[in-house]
């Protein structure tokens, strides 16, 4: 998921270079480890990618990450999608590979049960609930992994200690 609009980073983070390379290739690259069937950048009308790569644009603007996801969904036939935020870089391929073997659904959760809900698995089923959510109003998606895990479509991975630090969202341009 590489379509949010980065205002308090400033500049799109997506194409933000981390060693000489956009912060959406380096995602990018770690999915391609974990060779996907197909492989999706969720993307806003104001961005453009050189890539091989199916990219879905937002059907409408500003419907955060949770209209990005019903957008993937309706994108692809895959049974179960695994989605990532352009803005975890220190999210390392061996995380996102256990998710991805937990099953057909998982969210991270941490100790106080707050999920993390743009690096997890996510079934095809969930799309009405989304849908649903969407109509209602809600643009939350810690209101659909909870609706979620209520109706056995996704299970939970504890977030241990050690692994916190994966979720660090680059919110705002390094100091240099």
């Amino acid at each position: 998921m590489a379509g949010g609009r980065s205002e308090r980073f400033g500049t799109d983070k997506a194409f933000h270079q981390i060693n000489g390379t956009p912060l959406w290739r380096h995602q990018v690259h770690k999915i391609e480890q974990l060779m996907p069937s197909e492989i999706i950048i969720s993307a806003n009308n104001e961005q453009h990618f050189e890539t091989n790569y199916k990219v879905v644009l937002d059907s409408e603007p500003d419907r955060g990450p949770l209209g990005a996801l019903i957008d993937c969904l309706n994108a692809t036939k895959i049974e179960r999608v695994l989605i990532l935020a352009v803005d975890m870089p220190q999210m390392p391929i061996s995380f996102l590979g256990e998710l991805v073997c937990s099953g057909s659904g998982s969210v991270p959760v941490h100790a106080n049960e707050m999920s993390e809900p743009l690096a997890a698995v996510y079934p095809k089923e969930i799309i009405e609930l989304a849908k649903n959510q969407f109509l209602s109003g809600s643009l939350s998606m810690q209101e659909l992994v909870n609706k979620a895990i209520s109706a056995g479509l996704l299970k939970t991975r504890k977030i241990t200690e050690p692994e916190i630090e994966f979720f660090a969202n680059m919110n705002y341009p390094p100091e240099i």
